[in-house]
């Protein structure tokens, strides 16, 4: 029996279907990334600093941060892994 792809890599159905928007957003490119919140907003995640989702990919090892800026002026970037 095949499972579901999102059984495989350990992540609910909701952070799939972001995996599967940022890659369509990234097409193609590794370098690509986008704001933690933008992305979040893009998938309407409410609030947008809620990451559970990021969290699951992150750890299921799909996405990787990018940090730009400290202190409190500093951002979190997401990109794709491999």
């Amino acid at each position: 029996m095949i499972r579901p792809l999102n059984e495989q890599y350990g992540i609910s159905l909701a952070a799939l279907r972001m995996l599967h928007y940022l890659e369509q957003i990234a097409r193609g490119d590794r370098t690509f990334s986008i704001r933690d919140t933008t992305l979040n907003h893009r998938c309407n995640v409410t609030p947008p600093d809620n990451f559970a989702l990021l969290d699951q990919l992150f750890e299921a090892g799909k996405i990787d941060y990018d940090y730009r800026g400290t202190g409190i002026d500093g951002e979190r970037y997401v990109m794709l892994v491999g």
